[in-house]
């Protein structure tokens, strides 16, 4: 009796894997795909019109051939990275097309691996100097949600809010767009010739470097990736009277194709990655119901109770004549 009882719990409980397995297929959710400890990438962007000092002879130059680079690496082997928390590093440089380098400046930052925000860590920096990084930097969370998000701003040091603004299309992809605001602040302080910061005199002076700076960001919110972004920067010098000096860094610059392709393949890879991780639970579910539906068929089977003969189905006995 026992037997029979396990047999058919188990062929109802098969019967439910079966069925979460068929409705899992279509019903059940992308599964989070962390950050890669390991993370390899590099984006580029383009500009147009930017106005910087040239670092060799210090005169004010525009050019309308400028690049942007942003070079991302993991490093799974520091100490802060583990199953929690990925390490990346930001590698940002601006240079003009002659190859004069125009800016440059490197982020280490501690991100969890889930959230994509940055995580309090030993290993975090600015340009080898201790900093206390905030926010997003160059990934948003996976399954992004049409709210605003903080913002990692390297040049401030500071996170400022990046605000949805709406749904767009790229080459037929929805994407979510963001838009960004730095207010103008002082950042740092420099000696620098008085010529370069407002006056006429080639003595050198006390200047504050000032900057500013908006930011349009593309995100595909399946997985985060910032398929495409045009920043303004506008950092300039200040100088003693207040008066206002040379343009450190003052354009546009917008991603290039290369890079949107680059971000669309990402965006593909993630996917399938989620799409695999999801398959998972219909495969499983699938296999648990039907070892479940076997081992309850054979309980049964079993447990079936042998066939005994009665009198009635003994032969009749057909009486034997006398010699």
């Amino acid at each position: 009796m026992r037997a029979r009882i396990v047999g058919v719990t188990l062929i109802v409980l098969g019967a439910i894997a079966v069925v979460v397995a068929v409705l899992a297929r279509t019903a059940a959710p992308l599964l989070p795909v962390d950050l890669e400890l390991d993370a390899a990438f590099r984006t580029g962007a383009e500009g147009g019109e930017v106005s910087f000092v040239d670092p060799v002879d210090l005169s004010q130059r525009t050019s309308g051939d400028t690049s942007a680079w942003l070079r991302v690496r993991g490093n799974p082997d520091t100490g802060d990275a583990g199953d929690d928390v990925a390490v990346w590093e930001l590698a940002a440089t601006a240079d003009d097309a002659d190859g004069t380098l125009i800016s440059t400046m490197t982020t280490v930052a501690c991100l969890d691996r889930r959230t994509a925000e940055a995580v309090d860590c030993v290993s975090e920096s600015v340009d080898g100097r201790r900093a206390d990084v905030r926010g997003l930097t160059v990934r948003f969370p996976i399954d992004t949600a049409r709210r605003d998000y903080d913002v990692w701003d390297a040049r401030t040091q500071q996170a400022y809010p990046a605000r949805f603004a709406g749904d767009e299309r790229i080459r037929g992809l929805q994407v979510y767009r963001f838009e960004q605001e730095v207010p103008a602040q002082v950042v740092a302080s420099v000696t620098v010739p008085g010529t370069l910061a407002g006056g006429t005199s080639t003595a050198d002076v006390q200047a504050d470097v000032v900057h500013s700076g908006t930011r349009t960001l593309l995100v595909e919110p399946v997985t985060g990736v910032i398929v495409s972004s045009t920043e303004s920067p506008n950092t300039w010098l200040r100088g003693p009277e207040g008066l206002p000096g040379a343009f450190l860094l003052s354009g546009s610059f917008t991603s290039t194709d290369e890079t949107v392709d680059e971000a669309l393949d990402r965006v593909e890879q993630i996917r399938g990655e989620r799409e695999v991780l999801r398959s998972v639970v219909p495969w499983a579910a699938g296999g648990v119901g039907a070892a479940l539906l076997l081992a309850g068929a054979l309980l049964l089977a079993r447990a079936r109770p042998a066939r005994t003969e009665t009198a009635e189905d003994e032969p009749v006995r057909a009486p034997v004549p006398a010699a």
